[in-house]
Parts: structure tokens; sequence; C-alpha cells
């Protein structure tokens, strides 16, 4: 009786060391797989901090040339009204070139009309010269004279009438020289002043075209300026982007690292895991066949009872470890809205002009529209990403990213598990967009190439 149970207790011994030993050939195997993958998953996030600092940097770099830019048209403006206010003054200036031509020919008129006004006026002052030279050598005989020197009535009125018209000539002669002088004066000042006031304007004016030169000459400098500053600044955003790029290949590599580790790790945890059920199985049946041929039929029930629970257990943890799935290639549509604007494929870009590649399908929605999770995953990006504006990545895990542009807002942070229908941002028109709507990307997680979003199944 002693010797049966001593052989059972060696039996229910060996069987505890055969199943610890496989635990431990289990634990060990996941826990170097398991410290690979962390290892990778910190290289991830450390590269993931990089491309984090390195969008901020784009960030603040856009916002320069953002701020350059406007800057830039506010000045060009200024510049285009500058331009409008010097071809008025150059319109003007012509305008006043053509009235100093016509003053000219008005003035060389004018002047035809002042020498014939001295000739006049001198025909008259000669008049009235020899008038007065012949009233003076005739100063002996005046009016009175001439009337009292009359013969009869009839000889008086006579004298009388003749004396009336010389007297009217000698006014005539008068009111004739006195009128030819005061016309001379006249054209004289009517010239002098339209000369004046030509000149005037003509110098005011040519100031004015002057300071007119002068500002915009001053707009185009600072315009070149600002244009060297903002060419710097792309250069610098280029750079950037250069070196985003990289960062991202690095991330898609460690990810597919990541994957194939995963993936490593969970085959040598099933590898290890078959193994102890084998190794529990082979020692229960030589437990079994030991306690059989002793003839003790109490140890073969109790070792019998024992593998059986050993067995059990080895299976349930190998089934748990099968009952995983992948999301394969259904997906939900993003958005509530199906209405597409702009189709996946090559076209001339609304925003740039240049014909290229678009990668992705705009589906048309209101400002502030939800933009849901297409399915299950892990975020990877979540930010702005140039000329997607607002930005979120979903890594899928089943070989596929996707990718949703242009957003308002975002409702997701990078490393977050989100599921299916997950509310991640709402739409917008950030980045270069013509109008609110979400651009939607597939993206192979390996290759960082894309694919029609059209070509996937929905629910």
């Amino acid at each position: 009786m002693k010797n049966r149970k001593l052989f059972i207790q060696i039996v229910c011994v060996i069987l505890a060391l055969l199943m610890i030993l496989g635990l431990l050939s289990s634990v060990i195997s996941s826990m170097a797989y398991a410290a690979s993958s962390t290892a990778i998953q910190a290289e991830i996030d450390d590269l993931n901090s990089q491309k984090s600092d390195i969008q901020s940097r784009m960030n603040e770099i856009q916002a320069e040339i953002d701020s350059l830019d406007y800057e830039q048209a506010t000045v060009m403006a200024k510049k285009r009204i500058l331009d409008e206010k010097n071809t008025l003054a150059q319109q003007e200036l012509d305008v006043i070139q053509e009235q100093i031509d016509i003053i000219d020919r008005l003035v060389s008129n004018m002047q035809q009309d002042l020498e014939d006004a001295k000739a006049e006026e001198q025909e008259q002052l000669d008049r009235w010269q020899a008038r007065v030279r012949a009233m003076e050598e005739s100063s002996n005989l005046g009016y009175a004279e001439v009337l009292f020197d009359a013969t009869s009535f009839s000889d008086f009125l006579t004298r009388l009438d003749l004396v009336n018209e010389v007297m009217e000539y000698d006014q005539d002669l008068e009111a004739s020289y006195i009128e030819a002088r005061e016309n001379v004066e006249a054209l004289e000042a009517e010239a002098e002043q339209l000369f004046a006031e030509n000149e005037q304007n003509h110098i005011e004016l040519e100031a004015k075209k002057a300071q007119l030169e002068a500002d915009i000459e001053a707009a185009e400098q600072l315009i070149a300026e600002m244009q060297n500053d903002i060419d710097a600044q792309q250069e610098l955003l280029a750079e950037e982007r250069e070196t985003q790029a990289e960062v991202e290949a690095l991330i898609v590599q460690k990810e597919k690292e990541l994957e194939e580790a995963k993936a490593a790790e969970e085959a040598a945890r099933k590898a290890a895991e078959e193994a102890a059920r084998k190794a529990a199985e082979e020692a229960a049946r030589r437990a079994a066949a030991a306690a059989q041929s002793s003839g003790s039929g109490s140890s073969s029930s109790s070792s019998s009872s024992y593998s059986s629970t050993a067995i059990s257990g080895s299976t349930g943890g190998s089934s748990s470890g099968s009952a995983s799935s992948s999301s394969g290639t259904w997906m939900m549509w993003p958005t509530y809205t199906r209405t597409i604007t702009s189709n996946y494929g090559y076209r001339t870009n609304p925003v740039t002009g240049v014909y290229t590649l678009h990668a992705g399908t705009d589906i048309g929605a209101a400002y502030g529209t939800a933009i849901w999770a297409a399915a299950g995953g892990t975020v990877i990006y979540a930010g702005w990403n140039g000329g997607y504006g607002n930005c979120v990545m979903i890594n899928h895990g089943n070989g596929y990213t996707t990718l949703y542009g242009h957003m308002s807002s975002i409702a997701a942070y990078v490393g977050q598990s989100v599921s299916m229908g997950d509310t991640i941002g709402y739409v917008g028109s950030t980045g270069n967009s013509t109008g609110p709507h979400l651009h939607f990307e597939i993206r192979s997680s390996s290759t960082g190439s894309t694919t029609n979003p059209l070509a996937f199944s929905y629910y």
C-alpha cells in the first residue's frame, strides 16, 4: 500500500515538473518576443514623438508663411492702388499738357489780338496826339471865338453844329484810345493769369507723380523682400517635409517589424502551448501505463483523473489563442453622407492647378459633420498634416491604414484604440481645400501606397 502511494506521488511530481517546464518554456518565449515587441514599440513611440515635433515646426513655418502671404497680399493691394493713382496722375498730366498746348495756341492767337490791339491803341494815340497838337497850334482860336465870329444867327447855328461835331470827335478819339488801352491791359492780364495757373498746376502734378513713383518703388522693394522671406520659409518647410517623409517611412518600417514580432510572439506562444499539451499527454499516458502495470486499480484511477484535468487545462489555453480574428476588408462608411465630390485617380488639383494623383475619395458634407473610424485600430497620427490640414490616421492591423483629412477639429489622439464607428473628428475645410468635405484615403501599412477606397466593401 505504501509502495503504491509512493509510486502515485512520484508520478504526480513528474507530471507537475513536466507541466512547469512547459509553462516556463512558454513564458520565456513569450517574454523574449514581448521584449522585442516592446523595444520596437518604444522605437515607434520615439519616431512618433519626432514626427510630432517636426509637425509642430512645420505648423510654425506654415503660420509664418501664411502671415507673410497675408502681409504681401496687403502690400500688393496697396501697390495696385498706387499704380492706379499713378496712371490717373499720368492721364491728368496728359490732360494738362493738352491744356497747355491749347493755351499756347490761344496765347498765340491772343498775341496777334494783342498786337492788333496795341496797333489800334497806337493809331488812336497818334490821332489823339495829332488832334492835341492841332488844338495847341490854333490855341488862339477857341470854341467861343468861333461862335462869336458868326455874322448872322444862321451862321451862328452852323458854327454851333460844327463846334459840337468837333467836340464829339474829340471825345470819340479819347474814348477809342482809352478802350484800346484797356483792351490791351485786359489781354495781357488774362494771358499772364493763364500762364501762371497752368504753370502752378503742372508743378504740383509733377510733384504728386514723383511722390507716387517713389511710393510704388518702395512698395515693389518691400514686396520683393517679403517674397525672399517667403521663399526662405518655403525652403525650410520643404526640408521639414523631407525629414517628415523619412520619419514616416521609418514608422511604416517599424510598424511592419512590430507586426512581424507580434506574429512571431503569437506563433511561439502557440508552439509552447502545443509542446506543453503534448508533454502533458505523454506524461499522463506513461503514468497511466505505469499504474496499470503495477496492478493498482486505485492508483490507475487517480492518475487517469489527474491527467484528464491537465489535458483539459492545456486544451483550454490553445482554444483561447485560436479565438482571435482579423478585421478583414469590410469597413464602415466614414460619415453619414455618401455624396462623392471627387473620386480617386489623376486630376487637375483645384488649388494648385497641377495634374496629379488624387490619392483618396472626397465626400461632401456640411461643416461639423461627425467623421467615424471606418474600422477598429490604433490612431498613429492626429494633427496638422500639410495640405491635408487637420488629419487623423488609423492603423487597422490588417495591412491597411486609413487617413481622414481637412477636419475642422480632431476628436482622437495618437495611441488611442478606436472601434468601428467611433467619432474621430468633424468635417471642415482645413489645408488645401476649396470647401467643406472629408478626404478619405486607404493606404498599405507596409508600403504606404494608396488604394481606391471604392474597391472595398462597406456596411
